[in-house]
């Protein structure tokens, strides 16, 4: 229902946005249905006192008393009509916008009871606010009834196996009477306040929330920031690691021994200390015996 009270809310803000002065134009405009410059005679840019003199020329000659038409009267009101939009300039300037944009292609329910009954803004807003209202509590009423109706007929398919001993009967009134009925106060005259209040309650709660988010978001971005600061630290480290074992590397750091054969007993190995200066010595070989 919220959303309903919004779109009456922008519908009447914009039958508002045209006043009298453009209602009457949008009238003439419509009723007369030819450019109002060439029925007077007169260009775009005439001045206000070549509108007035053209005025004079054709009441003599539009005048339902030397007018033979059949016509002659709706002749001369629209004669009269298109000087009275002409010869004021802020009417006049109105007009000119139509003849450059054309007329407006929506129609409100407050514009056609005036183009029709000549009413003004605020009583067709009235009587508008007055059907909308019946209409919705005879709306609410409508789906009462039938929500009862479609909840007497699947009670009664389901207690036809019940006798009236069992209670089903009290139980069903029960029911029924717990289905909500419509009121009064879930119409217009009552809804549009309690929206009002909603809205204006609600711009607190909204700043609030819109604090919170933003501080929200202000600390996410300090976490982030400190995240990438700490990768960037942990990298520098490890690049700073890496050149100082290459600066070691070429700045000749201790060598690695060379391997060497572990000895053997028995004197099958020996080192090249070991070796007596006469030259190489037979060393014997001990034979085992196989099992």
């Amino acid at each position: 229902m919220r959303y309903i009270l919004i779109v009456l809310f922008m519908l009447t803000c914009s039958a508002y946005a045209w006043d009298d002065d453009d209602l009457e134009v949008f009238d003439v405009v419509e009723e007369v249905n030819q450019n109002f410059y060439e029925l007077m005679g007169v260009t775009q840019e005439a001045s206000s006192s070549e509108i007035k003199s053209a005025f004079k020329k054709l009441t003599l000659k539009l005048h339902p008393d030397k007018n033979s038409a059949p016509d002659a009267d709706i002749q001369f009101r629209n004669l009269v009509s298109v000087h009275n939009i002409l010869k004021d300039p802020g009417k006049r300037e109105k007009y000119n916008e139509v003849l450059k944009n054309g007329l407006p292609n929506w129609r409100s329910a407050v514009y056609y009871y005036r183009h029709v009954r000549k009413m003004g803004l605020a009583e067709g807003s009235i009587i508008l606010f007055i059907i909308i209202t019946f209409g919705q509590y005879a709306v609410g009423w409508a789906a009462y009834l039938e929500k009862r109706f479609t909840a007497e007929q699947i009670l009664n398919s389901r207690g036809k196996k019940h006798t009236k001993k069992s209670g089903f009967d009290t139980g069903l009134a029960e029911i029924l009477e717990q289905l909500p009925k419509p009121s009064i106060k879930d119409t217009l005259p009552f809804q549009i306040p309690r929206f009002i209040w909603w809205s204006i309650t609600a711009i607190p709660r909204g700043i609030v929330e819109l604090k919170r988010r933003r501080k929200e978001m202000a600390e996410e971005a300090r976490r982030q920031k400190k995240r990438e600061e700490e990768e960037q630290q942990r990298a520098e480290r490890e690049a700073a690691a890496a050149a100082a074992a290459r600066a070691a590397r070429a700045a000749g750091g201790p060598r690695r021994r060379r391997w060497a054969p572990p000895a053997l007993e028995g004197g099958c190995l020996l080192d090249a200390a070991d070796e007596p200066a006469q030259g190489p010595v037979a060393v014997p070989v001990r034979h085992v015996s196989p099992l």
